[in-house]
């Protein structure tokens, strides 16, 4: 699973501080400050080596891949278009935007159990 991260542009440390918060949310860990310079661009990328480190993104991949599967098995239960579907749609999708931003490919998710038909 590959992490990659979009370089920011110079004078833009401010935005960086939210981007952070966007990608990780909360929960980010704690960084040496001798990593990053007192940079955010710097942070950023210590940030996702940590998360890498710990296993985060592993541990994410394997929690939507189920997040897949009951929403599959939703789907099966009381049809595609039927509220508890949606709401088990709604519910997914969070997760697959983190996907997007560590870089967790549909290959990825099937290797965690993901029921996903290969294209």
């Amino acid at each position: 699973m590959a992490t990659t991260m979009t370089p920011l542009q110079v004078d833009t440390e401010a935005a960086a501080t939210e981007c952070a918060f966007a990608i990780f949310g909360s929960d980010i860990p704690p960084i040496d400050p001798e990593d990053c310079d007192g940079s955010w661009r710097t942070t950023l990328h210590e940030i996702a080596e940590e998360w890498m480190s710990e296993g985060r993104v592993e541990r994410h991949a394997a929690r939507t891949a189920t997040a897949i599967n009951e929403l599959l098995a939703v789907q099966e239960q009381f049809g595609v278009g039927s509220r508890q579907a949606l709401a088990a749609g709604t519910e997914l999708k969070p997760l697959v935007d983190k996907c997007r931003i560590f870089g967790i490919t549909s290959d990825d998710l099937r290797r965690h159990g993901a029921r996903l038909e290969a294209s």
